[in-house]
């Protein structure tokens, strides 16, 4: 599917060329972490995610699987109470949106972090959006991204670099189709063009979330 024009798809294919390319390598292997990321990392600082994991590593070693979180979320109603005992911050909205993406991950059988794969290998960006509150198509990409699925993630920085190249603003459907065709043109893999143009841009001086 061609989403930007021909010349359009070409600008940006040229300013792809001009930026350093590195490998998306991250690989999940923790199931905790990977649901606390999905809720904590969009719109959010780096030094304040590994804060909130770094506390809940110290603090509850022993919150390992789907149940063990699910006992705390039903023993801590209060969303301002539940991210202060797991992330210690007041990040409430994002308590509660762990809340939803805990009961939309039940609902669907995936309780551990194979079955928590091979839902992101099956899964639709139209089965999650809408599905959760607060969380859209953005954190369902950067979800299945960090569980192996080759796409591009949506965010202020990839749409400001798309819109940048090709002269006009575009829509996160146009920024990801157009960069998932410029990532074949240049033989690497979304993920790589996704984290390689993420990184040009939260680099350049001035640009910030």
């Amino acid at each position: 599917m061609l989403v930007l024009s021909t010349e359009e798809l070409d600008r940006l294919e040229a300013a792809c060329r001009t930026i350093p390319l590195s490998e998306h390598d991250h690989v999940a292997d923790d199931l905790m972490e990977e649901l606390f990321e999905t809720v904590l990392d969009y719109q959010n600082r780096a030094a304040t995610v590994d804060a909130a994991l770094t506390h809940f590593r110290s603090e509850h070693a022993d919150v390992r699987s789907f149940d063990d979180l699910e006992e705390i979320l039903a023993d801590l109603p209060d969303d301002e109470d539940l991210a202060q005992t797991l992330w210690g911050n007041h990040h409430h909205r994002r308590a509660r949106e762990l809340r939803g993406l805990v009961t939309y991950l039940r609902e669907r059988d995936v309780t551990d972090l194979a079955a928590l794969h091979a839902w992101a290998a099956g899964s639709s960006q139209e089965d999650f959006v809408g599905r959760i509150k607060g969380l859209g198509p953005a954190v369902y990409r950067s979800l299945v991204m960090r569980l192996g699925v080759d796409t591009i993630k949506p965010d202020v920085h990839v749409l400001r670099f798309v819109s940048a190249a090709v002269g006009r603003r575009v829509t996160q459907d146009e920024a990801v189709t157009a960069l998932e065709q410029v990532a074949r043109k240049l033989g690497v893999s979304a993920r790589t063009l996704d984290g390689s143009v993420w990184a040009f841009q939260a680099n350049r001086k001035g640009d910030s979330t």
